[in-house]
């Protein structure tokens, strides 16, 4: 038996949809839904050109060949210096209707459009889920010479079907607030800095003096709504979405002004100040330029900082890594490989890229006390590590029985709450900070 839900229109289920995404790109000028026959299903306004139904026809003809290329169809008009862009939107490996896009400005390269379009992946799924279904919906009323165009029902939908597109909408939904939330926080300056110890876990470091406080900086995001969120819950939106570079910016931003105006309480302690960095960013030339200009202009030691970069981004775009690592070197800031076991295994970058840490992933770092694999992978990550002369950090260690285990499996660090939570950069104790304490002194 078919479950109907006459109520849902057009403009009670895209529109939603359609407007969040234009409120949270403000460079959306208009946009248009379609069919998988090109029909328009919904429209922010009557702004149609020619060329943009030759667009959208070139779609609905080849829309996996146009799939394919990653960044939809484009035609650009200097004399209104407006880019407009058709691309197929897909459920699954089902073609299901064509969005087209107007944008301010032109995007005469391949990098402007790829960001352009990094910030439409996200809605559009949930958009040719909608979209199909409308469709389907609008093909059996006009067989049946049915009229009433205001009760398009999603027909040959089961109730499980429609639980699940709802479902889609209430956590794009989600999605959309937060990425305003992040948004707001980087127009206002609002993130936050926090700081986590990195304990070294050599007999001989723990009681000497003078070893340098490692701590790693960690973004936060304070809300009204939702409370302080930790980078966990909202740094996968902001990668989705394309920020990624804009908060890496930000972060190096705060933590060179919040270091040049606290000198005096974190330069005693020798701390060096750990900080990740994205995929994203490392793989564009600006914000390398970027970094590097703060850095020079900052008048701290260099070799305060340490940049950290995922395995798997590392891995996958070596040369631009070993770019960034080389510059940094030469400026006496250190290099981390973050995530380490988490990649493709394959550490050849690592040839060219003069690290000084490799940081093992929490996921491996979780059976270090029990499961006879993660204890091996360990141990070959340490083993290599040894080799190449690299130091080994292990993350996410929260409880007693991990921190013996990666101790015993010879890593040099450990990090995570069986010794300190993260805390506010301007509250956070640097003298006697406990970060160079043995692992049986540190505390739950």
């Amino acid at each position: 038996m078919t479950h109907h839900t006459p109520h849902e229109t057009p403009d009670s289920l895209l529109a939603p949809l359609a407007r969040g995404l234009m409120r949270r790109a403000p460079d959306i000028l208009a946009l248009s839904i379609h069919s998988s026959r090109g029909a328009a299903l919904w429209s922010s306004g009557d702004f149609l050109l020619a060329e943009d139904h030759a667009l959208i026809a070139e779609v609905v003809e080849e829309p996996h060949d146009v799939r394919g290329n990653g960044c939809g169809l484009w035609w650009e008009s200097a004399d209104t210096a407006r880019a407009r862009c058709a691309l197929p939107i897909h459920d699954g490996d089902d073609f299901c209707g064509v969005l087209l896009v107007v944008f301010s400005g032109l995007t005469l390269d391949d990098e402007g459009r790829e960001e352009r379009m990094n910030g439409l992946l996200p809605v559009l799924p949930v958009l040719a889920k909608a979209a199909h279904r409308l469709d389907v919906a609008k093909a059996e009323s006009e067989a049946s010479d049915t009229t009433i165009v205001a009760q398009l029902r999603f027909v040959n939908a089961s109730h499980e079907e429609e639980e699940g597109l709802a479902c889609d909408i209430e956590a794009l939904a989600r999605e959309q607030r937060l990425l305003a939330l992040i948004d707001h926080a980087l127009k206002q300056d609002e993130f936050a800095l926090h700081l986590q110890p990195i304990v070294s876990l050599r007999d001989e470091d723990a009681t000497a003096r003078g070893n340098p406080l490692i701590v790693e900086v960690l973004i936060r995001l304070p809300t009204a709504e939702f409370g302080v969120l930790a980078s966990h819950e909202f740094l996968a939106t902001a990668e989705r979405n394309g920020r990624m570079p804009a908060i890496d910016r930000w972060v190096i931003r705060a933590l060179l002004v919040w270091m040049q105006r606290n000198r005096d309480r974190w330069a005693d302690a020798k701390a060096v100040f750990s900080v990740n960095l994205s995929g994203k960013s490392v793989v564009r030339p600006d914000f390398r330029d970027y970094l590097e200009l703060c850095l020079d202009k900052s008048g701290l030691p260099l070799d305060a900082l340490r940049f950290e970069v995922a395995e798997l981004d590392a891995g996958l775009a070596p040369q631009e890594f070993a770019r960034l690592a080389k510059s940094l070197a030469d400026r006496g800031c250190e290099v981390s490989v973050d995530n380490a076991g988490t990649g493709s295994g394959q550490y050849g970058f690592l040839r060219e890229v003069n690290a000084d840490i490799l940081k093992i992933d929490g996921s491996l770092v979780a059976g270090a006390h029990d499961d006879i694999v993660s204890r091996a992978r360990i141990n070959g990550l340490v083993h290599m590590a040894d080799t190449l002369g690299m130091r080994t950090v292990a993350s996410r260690v929260d409880t007693t029985g991990k921190l013996r285990a990666v101790k015993q499996l010879g890593v040099d660090y450990a990090q995570g709450y069986q010794m300190r939570v993260p805390e506010d950069i301007n509250s956070f104790e640097f003298i006697n900070a406990g970060a160079q304490r043995s692992p049986d002194s540190a505390h739950a």
